[in-house]
């Protein structure tokens, strides 16, 4: 009884942040909002939601937008990871500097990353301008959703190189030791070594990652606003937009839901 009074405060916030809304959320997935009531419609908004060209075209978005991020990510964090495991002259330091992306909102990260691509003063696109032609990359729908990419990926690259580079140090000197010993490459050392021991962390990351990916919001926002046209609309801004730009707030849920 004492252990089960001792969890009673953080269930029962759980219970309220995250169990009512979500199950109210499903509840309202079946009525409609009107008159400051719920109308109860069935699968009506989950019809329309199957039916309609935004919420098909939202999908293919996340899939590309999410599978871009979570690759990008994954992979530079490893090599970030691998590099400071070697504690290399100023690791420290480095760190520091990764971890300023973190800490930044998402507004702030978004707005900066819109002012380096705007076409008259924007740092990066007036150095790519000649590369490119004049075109505005936030302009351009694969242009859009590139920077969309790796500017989730500046964002959030810190967090991962960490929990990987834990991963990393979890690895036993000796096994690293017998592995020189016996001629080891570092490519095999890697393969045959590395992956395997830091594979459940590598799962772990890449499930928060791709969590993170899908309900991405507020850096989108911010940075395109879901544009040019609908190129950077993934689901969770599709949903953003019928709850408070619409106030179909019964179809929202059921985008909610699928989610």
């Amino acid at each position: 009884r004492y252990a089960i009074w001792l969890v009673v405060p953080a269930v029962f916030v759980l219970v309220t942040v995250q169990v009512y809304p979500a199950m109210y959320s499903f509840y309202m997935s079946f009525n409609k909002l009107k008159g400051g009531s719920l109308t109860w419609i069935g699968l009506s908004n989950f019809s329309r939601l199957f039916l309609s060209g935004d919420f098909i075209n939202s999908l293919g978005k996340t899939f590309t937008y999410t599978g871009g991020y979570l690759f990008l990510t994954i992979s530079l964090a490893l090599c970030v990871a691998i590099l400071l495991n070697q504690r290399v002259f100023l690791t420290p330091v480095y760190m520091t500097i990764m971890f300023i992306p973190w800490v930044l909102s998402d507004v702030v990260s978004g707005t900066v990353w819109r002012w380096m691509f705007q076409q008259d003063y924007g740092i990066v696109q007036v150095a790519l301008n000649p590369i490119l032609n004049h075109v505005t990359l936030l302009s351009n729908d694969i242009g859009a959703m590139v920077v969309m990419i790796i500017s989730s990926t500046w964002r959030n690259l810190a967090f991962t190189s960490l929990v990987l580079l834990g991963a990393l140090q979890t690895i036993p000197n000796e096994i690293k030791e017998a592995a020189a010993m016996d001629g080891t490459t570092p490519f095999r050392f890697f393969r045959s070594f590395t992956i395997p021991i830091i594979k459940p962390t590598l799962l772990v990351i890449t499930l928060l990652t791709s969590i993170g990916g899908i309900n991405s919001l507020g850096l989108i926002l911010a940075t395109t606003n879901g544009g040019p046209g609908n190129a950077t609309t993934t689901t969770s801004v599709l949903l953003y937009r019928e709850a408070w730009k619409y106030g179909d707030f019964g179809l929202a849920a059921s985008l909610a839901v699928m989610m």
